[in-house]
């Protein structure tokens, strides 16, 4: 069994029997990978305090041909984010929400540093504590969905073609389809042109910026409901 080393971020963790715990890892470079960590629950584990949420490890396993889940080696802290989340209940529902998507949305075994990057960010943005956290969810989930090709692209219309003017609202189906005025009747979910000029920086500043940005609540409401 070849042994991989890598960087990853403990998402979650399950008990398994009486010792063990499985455990779900965002690596930086094979993606989503699940894996037994022998004897995690024991009291003097050799795993200490680098199996709680978010923190990252320089990460070793062995995966076996055939095998769902890894046998975790070892686990060394790099950097726990694990404090800042017990310290209030509003920032660990935030890191709970966080890894649920992660956990759930993401196949397995599917390599993409750009999302590992997103996570690196958003986390260095809710340490920050210099911004709306509303703001940073709602940054993480946008660009989420944007890195696995489901973030509608506001700038062009799907039906026409069409480029969509910065000054016009583009209307989105049920499905998430981008159409303009003409073409959508006026009729879907409106996405006007401030609300589109939020979303541009939002793809172009870091989650630290863009969370000190002044947003209205119905726009937050509406990036949340677009996502």
């Amino acid at each position: 069994m070849p042994l991989h080393k890598t960087e990853a971020f403990l998402l979650r963790t399950y008990a398994l029997k009486e010792a063990d715990k499985i455990c779900v890892f965002l690596t930086k470079d094979q993606g989503k990978v699940r894996g037994v960590a022998h004897g995690a629950r024991k009291i003097r584990s050799r795993f200490g305090s680098a199996l709680e949420p978010f923190t990252e490890v320089a990460l070793s396993y062995f995966q076996k041909e055939g095998r769902e889940l890894v046998s975790v080696s070892s686990c060394d802290i790099l950097h726990s984010h694990f404090e800042r989340g017990a310290r209030d209940v509003e920032t660990a529902s935030a890191f709970s929400y966080m890894a649920e998507l992660l956990t759930e949305f993401l196949p397995e075994h599917e390599p993409n540093e750009r999302l590992y990057r997103l996570v690196l960010a958003t986390l260095e943005a809710v340490e920050s504590e210099d911004g709306d956290l509303s703001l940073i969810l709602r940054y993480f989930e946008s660009w989420l969905l944007k890195l696995v090709g489901f973030f509608p692209d506001t700038s062009h219309c799907a039906v026409c073609d069409e480029t969509i003017s910065a000054g016009e609202s583009v209307f989105l189906t049920a499905e998430g389809t981008p159409r303009c005025a003409a073409c959508g009747g006026g009729k879907g979910f409106s996405v006007d042109a401030e609300l589109r000029s939020i979303i541009d920086e939002m793809f172009r500043l870091h989650p630290t910026a863009f969370a000190r940005n002044v947003v209205r609540p119905e726009h937050i409401l509406k990036i949340g409901e677009i996502n």
